[in-house]
């Protein structure tokens, strides 16, 4: 019997052959590119809109043997080989699919250097070129990695599709009970950290003036008082019942003039009966929906930032990392103080599908889509062995890091950004 390649091992995780004979065992043969049809509205003129999709199909490539590939999509704004952006399609594993025109959006942004609506404004873009290619592979760790030809969209008119931060409000006696998106009540906004969009964790300073104060959370305006309501955890202490049917619950700060309680989906207040006037910094934890959370300090304070880098890879299914996704909370580093030290623990699936027992990763700052991530195993996209203990260099790229043996098990990250490496330790 012939001699099995390292390349059967590839084939293995594309769900490929789990024996071989002297005759008939399949080699990979990865093509040098395959083809991205030009779509009849190619001419057309796109308006991209948040929900809107642009639908493409290209030829399977050719490995050699029938193979389920993964395919995507990178766009350009000059085929630039230097400069493209990653989208993800619908239907990973179909020929046909489509991508979303937000993603076009937001990799026209990204493309472009643009991060606040002043240099959106400046740049003013009307109608333009894109183009676009499609990228296949065996799995997710680019085994198999083809790109096709570009494709031109001649008429595409983008929008200001960059990640901001979000907020949530504070509504009762200090913003006169308003559910009306007015200049006032954006004064009671508290937000997302600029650098920890898609957090959940919100802070705002107030002035709040002396007197009987009663307040709950809105985290959507829709003019429904009992939607997207959150007031206290706890209701045991409720003094009275406000003529809504809630319950104003009375709260106090501690010796060191601060308030910390549990929050929930209620109509229940905040009350603070004799609050006697001046600044207070409200900090509300909203990652965990079974754990939120709100600190109240006298005074205006600067909370202890709180950054973030994110695990993308097979951990989180390989959906696309933006702030809605599972990344933003389940598969976040946490660098308390801004040390330059993230760390993580984190429980893995008990398996990777097609990827067995092994880990594909890598770690971004900020979740805008895809593409190059800060902290990555290679430049090129190539992919680096991980073993339990042993610290690794990172760099900027789309190379993954593989940790095998990593299904299954509690696993611990340190990714010391300050000398750029990443240290993975199998607990159990």
């Amino acid at each position: 019997m012939k001699k099995i390649s390292i390349l059967m091992g590839a084939l293995a995780l594309a769900g490929g052959f789990a024996s071989c004979s002297d005759d008939d065992t399949p080699a990979l043969n990865t093509p040098e590119s395959f083809v991205l049809n030009t779509p009849p509205t190619a001419d057309q003129y796109y308006e991209l809109t948040p929900g809107g999709t642009i639908a493409l199909s290209c030829s399977q490539p050719d490995y050699g043997f029938v193979a389920a590939a993964t395919y995507g999509v990178e766009m350009s704004l000059d085929k630039s080989e230097d400069n493209v952006y990653a989208i993800e399609s619908n239907a990973p594993s179909q020929a046909a699919f489509t991508i979303s025109q937000e993603a076009v959006a937001m990799g026209f942004c990204k493309l472009n250097g643009i991060e606040t609506v002043d240099q959106w404004n400046e740049l003013n873009p009307g109608y333009a070129p894109i183009y676009i290619r499609a990228t296949a592979q065996l799995n997710k760790g680019g085994v198999g990695l083809v790109k096709s030809n570009w494709i031109e969209l001649k008429n595409v008119k983008p929008y200001f599709a960059v990640p901001t931060p979000g907020f949530i409000y504070l509504v009762g006696t200090p913003s006169e009970w308003s559910m009306n998106l007015t200049e006032t009540l954006k004064n009671w906004r508290l937000y997302e950290d600029d650098k920890a969009i898609g957090s959940k964790i919100y802070t705002g300073v107030f002035n709040i003036p002396a007197g009987d104060v009663l307040f709950r959370l809105y985290s959507e305006l829709d003019g429904n008082w009992d939607t997207f309501s959150y007031g206290p955890a706890n209701n045991h202490n409720g003094d009275a019942v406000a003529s809504d049917g809630a319950f104003n619950i009375t709260c106090e700060f501690n010796a060191d003039g601060e308030f910390t309680d549990g929050i929930k989906a209620t109509k229940d207040n905040f009350h603070f009966p004799n609050w006697d006037g001046g600044q207070v910094t409200i900090i509300v934890d909203m990652s965990k929906e079974d754990a939120m959370t709100v600190t109240m300090v006298r005074g205006e304070h600067k909370p202890v930032v709180s950054n973030y880098a994110y695990m993308v890879g097979n951990n989180g299914g390989w959906v696309v990392p933006d702030a809605e996704s599972v990344y933003a909370t389940d598969w976040r580093l946490t660098d308390e103080g801004a040390t330059g030290i993230y760390t993580g623990t984190f429980q893995m699936p008990a398996d990777f599908g097609a990827d067995g027992d092994k880990l594909y990763c890598r770690f971004y700052d900020a979740l805008n889509g895809w593409g190059a991530a800060k902290w990555s195993a290679a430049a090129d996209g190539s992919n680096v062995d991980a073993f339990s203990g042993i610290a690794l260099p990172t760099v900027q790229g789309e190379g993954c890091f593989v940790l095998a043996g990593a299904a299954g098990h509690s696993v611990t990250v340190n990714l010391d950004a300050n000398n750029n490496e990443v240290t993975f330790t199998i607990n159990d």
